[in-house]
């Protein structure tokens, strides 16, 4: 009984944080639209080359951190493994970038890596209360 009632509440807490995740990207889509001032068809060529990126960046920074938790058990070669991962996400966005260019204007290339800081500063001002 008391592990049926403890799925029962992760499976819960898990429904909530992922329409809490799905909310915050809804707003980021808004945000972003809003601060690029794309047109229909910018947004229609842009958001899945964008969503696209965004999932490769996040597992490029779980992949990082996994790394860095390991610094403390594993010495031997960590620091180029890190090194290796902080370029995997360079890497990643000089391909994204380049591919947005060509489907937006790169000024507004530009605009999106100042839009997601301002998003990025407007949520933490939000949490914080």
């Amino acid at each position: 009984m008391k592990n049926l009632i403890l799925i029962v509440v992760l499976a819960i807490m898990s429904c909530t944080l992922t329409a809490q995740d799905d909310r915050i990207e809804g707003l980021k889509k808004d945000f972003i639209t809003k601060e690029l001032e794309l047109t229909s068809q910018e947004a229609d060529a842009f958001f899945p080359i964008y969503n696209e990126y965004s999932q490769k960046r996040k597992e490029a920074r779980k992949s990082l951190h996994r790394e860095m938790k390991s610094l403390n058990s594993e010495s031997n070669g960590s620091v180029d493994k890190i090194m290796d991962k902080e370029q995997d996400m360079v890497d990643i966005q000089k391909e994204y970038l380049d591919r947005m260019r060509k489907v937006i204007p790169e000024r507004k290339v530009i605009k999106l890596i100042e839009a997601e800081k301002k998003f990025k500063m407007m949520l933490i001002q939000k949490l914080k209360g």
